[in-house]
């Protein structure tokens, strides 16, 4: 049985209206902390990452406002095909938040009941894309046609690396180096990953 593991920001949660900066230095200390083998929550790495932005333009007074604008992240408006793949196969979160801001952010968009469950890097300790991550999963779920969904290049090359396989959703239609790690399948958007999916099963 298929089973999809749905990365969450940037894959299923558009982040494009919050600072890139931000989100660059946010993803920068869970790869720098990780590899340091230290371990430090999410929503305080996310809330650091973002006070490290805002002083550096001299900008900390719209600390509340842009933090607002993170814990109210809209779903693409191709999530409402989530629905109809989960109707098709078992689908779960897999992510470097945590188990209940993910919950928190898929609850607020009505996606929530569409997923099996929610694993985080917290059950591990590390931030994707280290192996530990996907093989936590993997190993819980114990599926071998068990893909990643990702938009981010990283985690697909992460999943990889990690015995996974994965499914590249191509949001910003860019050219990817993949460290020769390919995804399996490379889809456009949600609507494209459900043909896949009931073809698959068809």
């Amino acid at each position: 049985m298929t089973v999809l593991a749905f990365d969450i920001f940037g894959t299923i949660l558009d982040t494009s209206e919050i600072i890139q900066e931000f989100r660059t230095k946010q993803l920068e200390y869970t790869w720098l902390l990780t590899l340091m083998g230290k371990y430090m929550d999410f929503e305080e790495i996310t809330k650091r990452a973002l006070m490290h932005v805002l002083k550096s333009h001299h900008e900390e007074h719209r600390f509340e406002e842009e933090l607002r604008k993170w814990r109210n992240l809209k779903a693409y408006n191709d999530a409402i095909y989530l629905k109809d793949i989960s109707k098709l196969v078992d689908i779960y979160a897999l992510s470097n938040g945590s188990v209940n801001e993910v919950r928190e952010h898929l609850n607020r968009n009505g996606l929530l009941s569409y997923f099996k469950g929610i694993f985080s890097a917290e059950n591990v300790k590390e931030y994707k894309p280290s192996p530990k991550v996907y093989k936590y999963f993997m190993s819980s779920i114990r599926d071998e046609d068990a893909y990643l969904v990702s938009s981010n290049p990283f985690d697909v090359i992460g999943a990889k690396n990690a015995g996974m396989k994965a499914i590249y959703v191509n949001r910003r239609n860019l050219i990817v180096d993949p460290l020769d790690y390919e995804p399996d399948v490379t889809v456009r958007d949600f609507e494209e990953l459900y043909k896949w999916i009931s073809n698959k099963k068809g």
